[in-house]
């Protein structure tokens, strides 16, 4: 039996909610890295829309926070009533990002299932089928909370369908461009999950787009989160499925209005003025040519005192040569992080408390018992105070 072609848009790792940088939207007044990444979601819509798609698969992390502004979930509801228009199924399911911490807290996906009645969200802890006879699909929907549990989930493929598996984590031996360390409650795919009789697994949580054999793939993100993301390409996959069994037919399709980010190369400092860094450094921002970047430069063999008054001077005269600049040191703690104090991502900050546990476990200032308890209570911490920063901060977003 000769199956239609099925056509399917799959994306990933749109973070809506994400903020960085403290600068504001000249229009809306909100976080403009907040509104760049909804810029970017919306590209993709607007540009699947176009395509003459038969399904639309969402492979995690819709949001950054589990709890969402209200200006984010309004950017989100109204962008997807156009695809609920146009009759498109769409499947959502939860990532790390999205699924709360507490199994009880409940999800703001419940919310969305009332407000787009016409799509399936999936942010719950069992893997989920949903057949479309139809279209001879069933699509396996594997959110993140169901990898959190003692027994990996495993799906039972329909042998008269094709089989499509969505799911967010690592694979096993995914290289992590950029990161220091584990995401909190990321977690890697059991070699299982992906070994049974797929068509296609649709991947997430990795924002490089990219083949992970058996024909699984990354959608990649779409929009550049944190400098960790400096070599993504946003956008997504057009997926083309043919007879079950086929090598199904991949498309990135790229999101050229993201906002673009550049590492300058180096510059030492020994022996050279303020004046004369700064204006090394403008021109290179001149040289770059590119007006709508993030861009950063590490500053070598400078006091912190010769680095801040480089960059006031390179703040004051930058202009429009660039959309922003830092200036950072290798020795500086913040420069541990990639973002400035306000935007560390907690994956840093609990690689570098891991470290520094482990050191003292080597050179045994603790023994491995209390290393381990102190470990795990210490991560705890750091995770709890860090996701009770976040919400409070995407509650006080204004809305647009």
């Amino acid at each position: 039996m000769t199956h239609c072609p099925l056509r399917i848009a799959h994306l990933a790792d749109s973070h809506l909610g994400y903020r960085a940088l403290g600068r504001s939207c000249p229009e809306t007044g909100r976080n403009q890295r907040s509104v760049d990444i909804e810029r970017s979601f919306m590209a993709a819509i607007d540009d699947i829309l176009r395509r003459d798609v038969d399904l639309i698969l969402h492979a995690g992390d819709l949001f950054h926070h589990t709890r969402p502004s209200w200006s984010t979930l309004r950017c989100f509801v109204r962008t997807m009533r156009r695809v609920e228009a146009a009759g498109i199924p769409t499947i959502i399911i939860g990532g790390n990002h999205d699924t709360p911490r507490l199994r009880t807290t409940g999800s703001v996906f419940g919310l969305l299932e009332l407000a787009l009645p016409g799509m399936t969200f999936e942010a719950g802890y069992e893997i989920v089928e949903f057949p479309f006879k139809e279209q001879t699909l069933t699509v396996h929907a594997v959110p993140h909370g169901s990898l959190t549990g003692p027994v990996p989930p495993s799906p039972l493929p329909d042998t008269r369908h094709r089989n499509v598996l969505v799911t967010h984590g690592l694979t096993p031996g995914a290289r992590v461009l950029g990161r220091m360390g584990n995401e909190p409650g990321e977690t890697v795919l059991a070699a299982d999950l992906l070994a049974h009789d797929l068509d296609y697994v649709a991947l997430g949580h990795f924002h490089i787009a990219g083949d992970q054999g058996r024909n699984a793939w990354y959608a990649g993100s779409t929009e550049r989160i944190g400098w960790g993301d400096e070599s993504v390409k946003p956008g997504y996959l057009i997926v083309t499925l043919g007879d079950p069994g086929a090598v199904p037919e991949i498309e990135v399709i790229p999101i050229e209005s993201a906002r673009p980010m550049k590492s300058l190369h180096p510059i030492t400092g020994e022996d050279r003025t303020p004046e004369e860094l700064a204006d090394t450094i403008l021109d290179r921002l001149r040289a770059l040519d590119m007006p709508d970047a993030m861009t950063r430069i590490e500053l070598r063999d400078t006091t912190r005192p010769v680095r801040r008054e480089v960059e006031s001077l390179v703040q004051r005269q930058v202009g429009q040569l660039v959309w922003s600049i830092r200036i950072y040191a290798a020795s500086d703690v913040r420069a541990l992080f990639n973002q400035p104090v306000g935007d560390q991502p907690v994956a840093d900050l609990e690689t570098l408390f891991r470290d520094f546990v482990e050191q003292r476990e080597r050179d045994l200032t603790y023994d491995p018992v209390f290393a381990s308890a102190f470990r795990d209570r210490g991560t705890a911490a750091i995770h709890e105070a860090q996701v009770q920063a976040e919400e409070s901060a995407a509650a006080a977003e204004p809305a647009a």
